[in-house]
Parts: structure tokens; C-alpha cells; sequence
């Protein structure tokens, strides 16, 4: 099952966290459509690795995760005129909390000295809305570089310095806006009528530097909207197809929340995974038997007329081929290396890979292929032609390979060319 987006690991520890002051939905497991049992068991499995995600790298104090739990669940209901909020909201405390401190750090390197804080947020308020700039960007990043290395070399503290780092944390952050209205727009998702919302969510997030509450519950907008914009569309996406079809978002927070407080849970953490990755493919296997399902009974047909023409043969697993040319060399075993030209077609004769058209034989070890090719090779000699009539069941089955659709049947001429030691 290839990765998507909800296997992500995020952890599960129960007890370690405080009961949330906003409820989880209610849901009930008992009669629910398999897709609502998929979206609880995911939404309890993306709890698993949570709580070091969130104090090691969002810098939650666990002791608040009730406020986070409500952050997810607003973060889910955001609007774009919201999104805009949070979205300043977050990048004002990294403000705070992880650019200033960082500058700050690099800049005097262990020694005495700081920012001025109200220069730097200053400047980054008027890059932001453009206006009451005391210089461009450009001459700020210009100015930026020039003033570093002074600072950096002068260990008085004279008043020429202290003019110096005030100009510095000026341009610096005014330096650190370029740039950033494309970031918020294509990396953070906000529409920019809405860029005053933006403003005032900055001005609250900077207004609350490193207050704990607040950076718990922001850090719960942002992995609620990740759950409303990403994950629910993309595990969607990969159920109903391009469908508009959603899984349920009351069953996913539900299993979300009940994972994270570690309450009310409708099955084990660790069970969870098993219990998704099980529906997530009969719910698949039954789309696809809904929209690619003739396709196996045109299978069937073809195969039962070619196993009736002559020359060919049909084994125990339903694989059929023809000796189009008898070789006499030594017959692989299915941990061989062997080289082999070959030509793939669909019953209806397109084709969709040729070695042929490339001028070039392929080598890979015989159990490295679709069974039907594994069963072919370990029993051709060196030399031989056939032609391979693979039934879907040997092939990719109700796997979708883009122009080999789910329980297609293949044809493949294939030549064994040698045995490669």
C-alpha cells in the first residue's frame, strides 16, 4: 500500500495527557460503514508519536493539552478570513519564540548582548502591511549585512553599539519579510483579501511571545487545518477516488481526540493501524470492482478463448502460453538473474512497455516480477520465445499501474536471452 499522507507517525501515550475542555464528537463503531471505521481507526492511529511531535518540535506544554485539543477542533471549522488569523497568529510567536531568540544567538554567540525586540517587531509589522517603513527591504538586507560583523567583533557595550544592534533589529526584521507574502499564500494557505485578519493574528501572536496556552492551542490550529485540508481530502481521495465523496471528519476527530486524551477509546492505538490498512483496502478493492470490474470478466473470456486455441497451454494457476520459438538452454530458478526482451499489450493489443522499442534487454532476478512471469521464466529454456497470457490474479490484481487498469489480463511476448551469474 503505497504512503499517503494520514501514515505519517504521530504518538500515542496514554495518561500523559490532560483531558480536553472541548468534547470529541460522538460516534458509535457498532453498525458503522466501514469508511466511518476507517476514519476512526485513522484519526486514533495519527495520535501515535504525538506527544513528542508536539513538545519537541511546536514546543507544547503537555500540561495544556486541553487547549490544543481545542485548537484542532476550531483549526477544523476555520474558514479562510479565520485561516488568516491563525496563520499570523503562528508565525507571531515563532517571531518570539524562534527568530528573534536565533538572531539573538547568532549574532552575540554566547556573549552579553540582545536585540532590541520592539525595533525588530517594528519592522516586521510595517513589512508586512508595506506601510511606515523607515527603509526598503533591499537596503534593509543590505544594511542587515553590513552592521553583523561590526556587532559581532565589538565586546564594549558604548552607546555606538547600542545604536548599532537598535538599527540591526530594525533591518533584520524588516529583512525577514521578503518574501513572506508568497509563503503564507502557497505554504500556509491564505487568501489575501484577508491579509488584515493575517495582521492582526501577527500582532496577537507577538503580543503573546511564549505564552503556553496560547502556543497549545495554535498548535492545534495548525494540525486541525492539516486534518480539514490534507488529511481528510487525501485519505478521501485514496478511498472514493476522484470522487467528491469525504470520509467522515466526526468519526476521524472523534478517534483524533479519544487517541489523544487517551479516553473514551473504541479501540486499542496499536490495533488501529492494522484495522485502517485492512479497510482502506476493501474499500478500495470494492471501488474498484464497481468501476474496473468488466474488465476481469473480459479477462476471463479472452483467456478462455485463447486456452482453447491450439499450441497453447494452460497451467494449474491459470497462466497460459505458447512456444513460439524452443530453446535449449539451462531453465532458470526464480532467484536467477536473467536478460529478457520483451513486449506488453493489453487484450485489446495496446501496448504499454517494450524493451523492443528501446533497443535494450532488461535483467532482474526472476522472482522480482509478477507471478506470471515468475512461473514463465522457471520453466523456458535459454533461447525461447513464448507468448504469456497472464491473468489479472498473477499480474497486478486490483492494483491501478495507470495504463494497466485494476484486473486487467496481460499479454506479454517475452525472449530469455540468457541467464546472468
Amino acid at each position: 500500500m503505497k504512503k499517503s499522507i494520514f501514515t505519517v507517525a504521530m504518538a500515542f501515550a496514554a495518561g500523559l495527557f490532560v483531558s480536553c475542555t472541548t468534547a470529541a464528537p460522538k460516534v458509535n463503531l457498532d453498525g458503522a460503514s466501514k469508511a466511518d471505521s476507517l476514519a476512526y481507526a485513522i484519526g486514533v492511529a495519527q495520535t501515535q508519536g504525538l506527544q513528542d511531535y508536539l513538545v519537541g518540535r511546536m514546543g507544547v506544554d503537555t500540561a495544556y493539552m486541553g487547549k490544543f485539543v481545542d485548537g484542532v477542533l476550531a483549526g477544523t471549522e476555520a474558514d479562510a478570513k479565520k485561516s488568516a488569523y491563525y496563520a499570523g497568529t503562528e508565525i507571531g510567536q515563532q517571531v518570539v519564540n524562534q527568530i528573534i531568540p536565533g538572531v539573538t544567538d547568532e549574532i552575540f554567540a554566547g556573549k552579553e548582548g540582545e536585540l532590541n525586540k520592539k525595533n525588530f517587531t517594528s519592522a516586521f509589522l510595517a513589512g508586512v502591511t508595506g506601510k511606515g517603513m523607515k527603509m526598503t527591504p533591499a537596503e534593509a538586507q543590505e544594511k542587515t549585512m553590513s552592521l553583523m560583523t561590526a556587532i559581532r567583533e565589538n565586546n564594549d557595550s558604548t552607546a555606538d553599539l547600542t545604536a548599532q544592534i537598535d538599527t540591526f533589529s530594525y533591518a533584520m526584521g524588516l529583512a525577514q519579510t521578503q518574501g513572506l507574502k508568497n509563503f503564507i499564500m502557497y505554504r500556509m494557505g491564505v487568501d489575501t483579501t484577508y491579509m488584515s485578519d493575517f495582521v492582526k493574528g501577527l500582532k496577537a501572536g507577538i503580543k503573546a511571545g511564549d505564552n503556553a496556552k496560547q502556543t497549545a492551542f495554535n498548535a492545534g490550529i495548525q494540525i486541525g487545518q492539516q486534518i480539514s485540508q490534507q488529511m481528510i481530502p487525501g485519505i478521501s481521495h485514496e478511498v472514493f477516488g476522484n470522487s467528491d465523496e469525504l470520509i467522515s471528519k466526526d468519526f476521524f476527530l472523534a478517534g483524533f481526540i479519544s487517541g489523544v486524551t487517551g479516553k473514551g477509546l473504541l479501540m486499542h492505538p496499536m490495533e488501529s493501524q492494522q484495522v485502517f490498512v485492512t479497510l482502506m483496502e476493501e474499500l478500495k478493492n470494492e471501488r474498484f470492482e464497481q468501476e474496473f470490474g468488466e474488465n476481469k470478466a473480459q479477462g476471463v473470456a479472452f483467456l478462455d478463448s485463447i486456452a482453447a486455441t491450439e499450441g497453447v497451454v494452460k497451467t494449474e494457476s491459470g497462466l497460459c502460453y505458447k512456444v513460439i520459438t524452443a530453446g535449449k538452454g539451462a531453465v532458470p530458478t526464480n532467484t536467477d538473474k536473467v536478460k529478457v526482451h520483451y513486449r506488453g499489450t493489453l487484450i485489446d493489443g495496446s501496448e504499454f512497455d517494450s524493451s523492443y522499442s528501446r533497443n535494450e534487454p532488461t535483467t532482474f532476478r526472476a522472482n522480482q516480477v509478477i507471478a506470471g512471469w515468475t512461473e514463465a521464466l522457471t520453466m523456458m529454456p535459454v533461447g525461447s520465445k513464448w507468448m504469456l497470457y497472464i491473468p489479472q490474479e498473477l499480474a497486478y490484481g486490483s492494483r491501478d499501474m495507470g495504463t494497466i487498469k485494476p484486473f486487467s489480463t496481460l499479454v506479454f511476448e517475452v525472449e530469455l536471452l540468457e541467464i546472468e551469474k
